[in-house]
């Protein structure tokens, strides 16, 4: 019994360490708030594959814009500005806030809603609508996007929703 628990205790412990992207920390390399570039709109992969591989400004909701580039760079306030143009030729920049977290990738929130009833035990109910960005650099420079979204909820023991994640590679022009 013993035994079963130490085996337990570093099966947890191995599985619990890692960089917020799943990428090994080998094959990534943070930014600060200096970073600039310009990538490509369309992913060069992007993984699972059952979540399909929208475009870099889809990832951040920018949607119906035909457009091949997208630059990135950080103000001076620390958020991060995309900058694209649209098919009229017209130039836009979205500006989105975020945070640099100690693990070294950028952080972005497009939606952070959670409630619940009672707070520390959702049965009676509860809801969540979360859709996050971590972004970080591959060796090789290319763009990682890793979004993770959750949308779902309960009342009693009826839950439904959507939750899922997808990492997507655009490549630097």
């Amino acid at each position: 019994m013993r035994a079963f628990g130490i085996t337990l205790i570093t099966f947890l412990f191995l599985c619990s360490c890692g960089s917020g992207v799943s990428v090994r920390k080998s094959r990534v390399k943070y930014f600060d708030s200096q970073f600039s570039g310009t990538f490509n709109n369309n992913p060069l992969k992007a993984s699972p594959r059952r979540y399909g591989s929208p475009t870099l400004l889809d990832l951040f909701q920018i949607y119906q814009v035909e457009t091949d580039s997208v630059s990135a760079v950080f103000n001076r306030q620390g958020e991060l500005e995309l900058t694209y143009r649209d098919k009229d030729g017209i130039v836009k920049i979205e500006p989105f806030k975020g945070v640099f977290v100690k693990k070294g990738y950028y952080e972005v929130f497009l939606r952070n809603e959670k409630k619940e009833i009672p707070p520390f035990f959702p049965i009676i109910y509860s809801r969540c609508n979360i859709n996050r960005i971590r972004l970080a650099l591959s060796l090789q420079g290319d763009l990682i996007v890793d979004n993770e979204w959750n949308e779902s909820g309960n009342i009693l023991l009826l839950g439904a929703g959507d939750k899922g994640r997808r990492q997507s590679y655009f490549s630097r022009q």
